[in-house]
């Protein structure tokens, strides 16, 4: 690349933009965003953070819903609870919510500051029950 500007690391990138480092690697070698590796690391330029249409932005509380599927901004007045939270409630770890957020089987979203929510509706679905901790 013969770009000028700092490189950013791929946790550098998703620390500012908000996307799971996996998901900023795999767009990464779909050519999405533009990067090289050095020595085994991906190495992102920060002018990318503006050529990206997809990236979302936490310091400007944009919100990209195409990156994840199924990820819609709440409603007004709804119920959620954060990751951590809905894990502490299921047997699911973090990474299962997080997992089952992208596959579509749990329904969530983020707010204007990127914060993902998973729907306390979900708690009522009748397939989840046994999931649920007593």
């Amino acid at each position: 690349m013969a770009e000028n500007g700092k490189a950013l690391t791929t946790g550098e990138f998703s620390k500012i933009t908000g996307i799971p480092v996996s998901t900023i690697t795999q767009m990464l070698r779909q050519g999405k965003i533009q990067g090289e590796k050095k020595s085994g690391k991906w190495a992102i330029f920060e002018s990318e953070l503006q050529k990206t249409p997809m990236v979302t932005r936490k310091d400007r509380g944009e919100l990209s819903e195409s990156l994840i599927p199924g990820f819609t901004t709440p409603a007004v007045g709804g119920k959620g609870y954060d990751i951590e939270t809905f894990a502490q409630m299921t047997y699911l770890t973090e990474k299962g919510v997080r997992q089952w957020l992208k596959a579509g089987r749990l329904s969530g979203g983020a707010d204007a500051d990127g914060n993902v929510f998973v729907d306390a509706a979900n708690l009522d679905r009748p397939e989840l029950q046994h999931l649920l901790r007593k």
